[in-house]
C-alpha cells in the first residue's frame, strides 16, 4: 500500500495510526499484558496451560475444579503479567519436610501443579538444562502466587525464574 492510499482513506489511516500506537505502547500482541517476555499469551480458559501467572490455588481449593497443594507458573521474567505464557520443559523439584522428592513438569504455559499433599515446611527448585534455582528459604505455602506476582510479594523479588 502506499501513502496515496491512506491519505485518499482516512478511516483506513486513522485505523493504521490506533494499531501502531496501541502495538507500541504495549509491547506486545494488542489487547496482551504489557510484560511479556515470551511474547506468547494463553488463549486457553480450561486445563493445564489456563491462566498462567494466575492464583491457581484460589480455584483450585474447591470440588468445581481438580485440588491442588502446590501451582504456580515458571515465568520468563520477574515482571511477566498475568497470561504472559511462561516457560516450558522446566522442573520444579519440591522437596517435603520428610525428604519425599517431587518433580512437576512445566506445562505448554509454564504451569505446574501436585495434587499430592507435602509436608511442610517444603523447599523448592528450578531445574533447566542441567542448571538449578533454588528458593532461599523453606515455604509453608502451596500457592506460589501469593509470593511470586509481577511485583513480588512477601520478599519475593517477582515471577518464579528458570535459570
Amino acid at each position: 500500500m502506499s501513502f496515496r492510499f491512506f491519505a485518499s482513506n482516512p478511516h483506513v489511516f486513522a485505523a493504521v495510526l490506533v494499531g501502531v500506537a496501541t502495538t507500541a505502547s504495549f509491547g506486545c500482541s494488542v489487547g496482551g499484558p504489557a510484560n511479556c517476555s515470551t511474547d506468547s499469551v494463553s488463549q486457553v480458559e480450561e486445563g493445564r496451560d489456563m491462566a498462567p501467572g494466575d492464583n491457581c490455588i484460589t480455584c483450585h481449593q474447591n470440588t468445581e475444579a481438580p485440588v491442588y497443594f502446590i501451582a504456580g507458573t515458571v515465568m520468563g521474567a520477574y515482571k511477566d503479567d498475568n497470561e504472559c505464557n511462561g516457560i516450558s520443559g522446566a522442573t520444579v523439584r519440591i522437596t517435603d519436610a520428610n525428604g519425599v522428592v517431587t518433580d512437576l513438569q512445566t506445562t505448554r504455559a509454564g504451569n505446574f501443579y501436585t495434587r499430592h499433599t507435602v509436608a511442610t515446611p517444603y523447599t523448592a527448585k528450578v531445574i533447566r538444562n542441567g542448571k538449578e534455582r533454588a528458593m532461599a528459604a523453606a515455604q509453608t505455602d502451596g500457592n506460589c502466587a501469593n509470593c511470586h506476582t509481577a511485583q513480588g510479594a512477601n520478599g519475593a523479588p517477582g515471577r518464579i525464574l528458570a535459570p
